[in-house]
């Protein structure tokens, strides 16, 4: 009773307050795309958004903070000065030389732009991981991988489609000039290649993919796996995919188009006929098309329009009934509405090992039910979408009651997450921690 009549008066107070004034919805979304660009800047939107919350109607800011970072009119224009300025150039409808930092490392990539890309319009994304085999090859060669995957974009029907290719893989994957690094840290770089994309070109997060042929067939399946609550599908081709074996969970929102010829003798066939039986058993949209007679080469690629098409169907899944995740770091802790704060046990990161924590959570009604192994700590977020979070939820945890109560909604940790994340369409509005798992 009590609680209910809580959920009342703050129901009545957040009406009284009008809704965010178009200056302060701008000025968040600048704050937003500076803290993209420049971490140190991330402070400075979370206590704009703080002092927002007193001030607004709490959905009209959840729909401000939706409408992602403000952009520059135009083509992005190169950042940095002096020796440190990037320099762009064109090939055709590529511009290639945008960097960003990871760490103490500096990353390229290109992006080949569609002609009608308007900064107003987010436009779906296609993300080359990149082969190693273009290492060595000029940055107009690098750019002329693209030339593929734009042919089968607009075969698709995605000719407003963004794509990107990165050096990530040639620089740090196996064989990279670099030296290879283990699959965690990599996953890592591409989340901040991520992020520098989203601070130069408007992105519709709801239709983000990621496709790749032999050696980054296998990169959409690790992409896939580490970070699926930012994709709605991935099309591996060609692709070994054992590895994935301890992680087939993770792809459970998914859509997984499989493209492989079946004389491949380079990456045998029977690898992912069992990978896909195994993920139909979980339920996952999957689709394996084979290619009769066919071995490691174009007539398979050639294919990639058909799975694209299907993939685009369904847009990505931000707030899913159902959610899984097993992981050996913390490298990528984030599962939709899930953050794995503390795991026992810690792994190497590399591909292929086996997981040492795991997390599957479902919602029925007002219940959001958690089960983990090897999991100390987790952060729950929560968002209208899931939950009526003016009316009390309750949360379990391996079958003990961990929450129940009202969520106390926090607008500042809103954007500060939706910045974590890269994500500012699929937003929480409350946090829940809980501790002491197991």
């Amino acid at each position: 009773m009590l609680a209910a009549l809580l959920a009342l008066v703050a129901f009545q107070s957040q009406a009284k307050l009008p809704p965010v004034s178009k200056t302060d919805a701008s000025k968040l979304a600048e704050l937003f795309e500076a803290a993209l660009i420049d971490p140190r800047a991330a402070s400075a939107l979370e206590k704009h958004a703080g002092a927002l919350q007193a001030k607004y109607d709490f959905a009209s800011l959840v729909a401000a903070l939706r409408d992602g970072p403000a952009l520059p009119s135009g083509e992005p224009k190169p950042r940095g000065k002096g020796k440190k300025a990037e320099k762009l150039e064109r090939f055709g409808s590529v511009q290639y030389g945008f960097t960003f930092a990871s760490g103490d490392d500096t990353f390229r990539y290109g992006v080949d732009v569609p002609a009608k890309y308007d900064p107003r319009e987010p436009a779906p994304l296609l993300i080359d991981p990149g082969h190693g085999s273009g290492a060595k090859e000029s940055d107009e060669g690098k750019a002329g991988f693209l030339a593929f995957y734009r042919g089968q974009c607009d075969a698709a029907g995605l000719e407003n489609a963004l794509i990107v290719r990165t050096e990530i893989v040639e620089q740090i994957g196996v064989d990279g000039l670099r030296g290879a690094r283990p699959e965690d840290d990599v996953a890592l770089v591409f989340d901040a290649c991520f992020r520098d994309l989203a601070s130069r070109f408007a992105i519709d997060l709801e239709r983000v993919f990621v496709a790749g042929l032999s050696q980054t067939g296998f990169w959409a399946w690790q992409l896939g796996q580490a970070r699926a609550d930012r994709f709605a599908g991935i099309a591996p081709m060609s692709a070994v995919s054992f590895q994935q074996r301890f992680a087939l969970p993770n792809f459970t929102q998914l859509s997984v188009f499989v493209l492989h010829g079946d004389a491949d003798p380079i990456c045998p066939i029977a690898q992912p006929r069992e990978t896909v039986k195994q993920l139909e058993q979980l339920g996952v949209r999957v689709r394996f098309d084979e290619i009769a007679g066919a071995k490691h080469e174009l007539a398979v690629w050639a294919h990639l329009n058909e799975g694209l098409r299907w993939i685009a169907e369904r847009p990505r899944a931000a707030y899913p009934q159902k959610l899984a995740k097993t992981v050996q770091t913390l490298r990528q802790p984030w599962c939709y509405s899930v953050r794995l704060d503390r795991i026992a046990v810690e792994s190497s990161g590399e591909a292929g090992q086996p997981m040492t924590a795991s997390v599957f959570a479902e919602r029925d009604g007002q219940v959001l039910r958690i089960t983990s192994k090897g999991v100390e700590a987790l952060t729950i977020g929560l968002a209208s979408e899931m939950l009526d979070l003016v009316q009390p939820v309750t949360i379990t945890w391996n079958e003990r009651k961990a929450f129940e109560g009202l969520p106390k909604r926090d607008f500042a940790r809103a954007a500060s997450v939706a910045l974590e994340k890269v994500d500012w369409r699929g937003t929480f509005e409350a946090f829940v921690e809980l501790r002491g798992g197991k």
